[in-house]
């Protein structure tokens, strides 16, 4: 009985730290969202060689409460300018806080090992939020 569970705890616990941990989750009802930031995206594209999509921008706050750093950017990632369907989403740290009408850059990435992105280059971005984690 001993060596049965004893082979269970081993069998689940290779199984754990074999998984692959998946995709980012995105959109996340724990993270804290930051009010009052508006997001500009200024280029998009199709990394090939790296097998990513690659959006870049700028994100301003429009509020009266800094944002304190550190704190996050994340987007979703559509195949296309429809924004009906979704290869999955990311996030990137920004470690800069922003005052009142202060604005920074950001870059996100996305990969997937479900998804092949290289046959979507003409995908889009949406859903941006600043949030806290």
């Amino acid at each position: 009985m001993r060596i049965i569970l004893l082979s269970t705890v081993l069998l689940v616990s290779l199984l754990l730290i074999s998984c692959d941990p998946g995709e980012t989750t995105v959109g996340s009802n724990q993270d804290t969202p930051i009010p009052s930031l508006s997001f500009a995206v200024d280029t998009t594209y199709l990394d090939a060689p790296n097998n990513k999509l690659v959006a870049k921008g700028t994100v301003k706050n429009n509020g009266s409460s800094k944002v304190n750093s550190p704190w996050y950017v994340e987007c979703q990632f559509y195949t296309n300018s429809n924004k009906t369907t979704k290869l999955g989403g990311n996030y990137t740290q920004i470690g800069v806080p922003l005052s009142n009408g202060q604005s920074t850059f950001w870059t996100i990435s996305y990969s997937s090992q479900n998804v092949n992105v290289i046959n979507y280059p003409n995908f889009s971005v949406g859903d941006l939020r600043g949030i806290y984690k």
